[in-house]
């Protein structure tokens, strides 16, 4: 099976990893933050999401055919981009951990309340492993069939609810509340952050980018920001911003009261499905990239050996981290956003600085 990705795969893995975090957490983290307002927290992410995507395309540009570790050999030297790849390594250990955390949870939660944590951890890094077994390419090619229909059925949703919406419940916008909307939108671009992944996979992108697989890049952006607007919107104009700042999920909780033209009901069971599979192939997709990182560090030809033991100090880390839904939200909120921000932000600008600095002084690898 072919090596290469194209930057479509690329742009529907982004918004497939970003599902889940826009349908379980966005929602109540902006009405915590923000209140009633919080749904306009999706439109001021505009102001760093797009910039993100910008540095990216310039980085990919100035080192075409080069994934995230080259790159950072050629602008900081072997030493500080070692050193850059511990700091990754740590920040995506934190971040698994959190997010094989909240998958059970979030089905104990909705679908399984009786059930131990540990059994779903343990099916999921089982699914994990067999996935990444199948390879990184067909990762790829089932979060491009299956984002179509998701789509879809979130658009059945969301017109089926159209009658359900509360104006006062969303109306009207006070502006004192504007600078808390700002505040809030941090919790929409650490998870529009996840842009970054097409910088791990830069090298199976080809050495050079058309105008469309540029357009594309910046469709993905404004579709996340969109559909975080949707899905805000959707919950806070149903639930109420306040019983929505108090729930661990409740766009679940919104969903349950909406019936397909009264046929057909039980949506939320669909949700929770689509929240399990954006989880896997996020889970997936972060196991890749820490293998790569692991491989890059040590200069190791072969990487499929680390999983078990990668997998057994995740699976143990997890209830280190956070083992129940108070603890993760404390996580989430105080320390994942804040890594997000560095990891997804400000070391990629950091970067792309660099590079523009050095413009004239890359020697081109190619």
């Amino acid at each position: 099976m072919s090596e290469q990705l194209t930057m479509r795969q690329i742009v529907y893995m982004y918004l497939f990893i970003s599902l889940s975090q826009i349908l379980r957490q966005i929602p109540s983290a902006l009405a915590n933050e923000a209140g009633r307002s919080g749904y306009l927290s999706p439109f001021w992410s505009v102001l760093v999401i797009l910039p993100l995507v910008l540095v990216i395309l310039h980085i990919i540009r100035s080192f075409p055919g080069l994934n995230i570790y080259e790159i950072m050999l050629h602008l900081t030297g072997k030493i500080i981009a070692k050193f850059i790849l511990i700091l990754y390594m740590l920040w995506i250990f934190l971040f698994l951990s959190a997010k094989i955390n909240i998958y059970s949870l979030t089905l104990q939660f909705t679908l399984m309340p009786k059930t131990r944590n540990d059994f779903f951890m343990q099916i999921m890094l089982i699914l994990v492993f067999y996935a990444l077994y199948k390879g990184e390419k067909t990762i790829f090619r089932f979060s491009e069939i299956s984002l179509g229909p998701i789509i879809l059925v979130i658009g059945v949703l969301f017109v089926c609810a159209l009658t359900r919406l509360r104006t006062d419940y969303l109306l009207p916008v006070s502006t004192i509340n504007l600078p808390q909307t700002v505040k809030a939108s941090k919790y929409v671009i650490t998870v529009g952050g996840n842009m970054i992944i097409a910088l791990f996979f830069a090298d199976r992108l080809g050495i050079s980018l058309t105008k469309n697989q540029v357009r594309k890049l910046w469709l993905g952006a404004l579709i996340f920001i969109v559909l975080s607007f949707i899905i805000t919107v959707f919950t806070f104009g149903i639930t109420g911003a306040s019983l929505t700042a108090k729930l661990p999920f409740p766009f679940y909780i919104t969903v349950k009261s909406i019936s397909f033209f009264n046929i057909f009901e039980r949506f939320e069971v669909v949700v929770t499905l689509i929240c399990i599979l954006s989880d896997f192939i996020t889970i997936c997709i972060m196991f890749l990239i820490l293998m790569k990182l692991i491989r890059w560090l040590f200069a190791l030809e072969d990487k499929w050996f680390l999983f078990v033991p990668l997998a057994m100090i995740i699976y143990y880390l997890s209830y280190l981290v956070s083992s129940t839904q108070f603890e993760h939200d404390f996580i989430y909120k105080y320390v994942i956003v804040n890594a997000n921000i560095i990891f997804q932000y400000i070391i990629p600008l950091l970067l792309g600085v660099i590079c523009l600095l050095k413009r004239k002084h890359i020697k081109k690898p190619y």
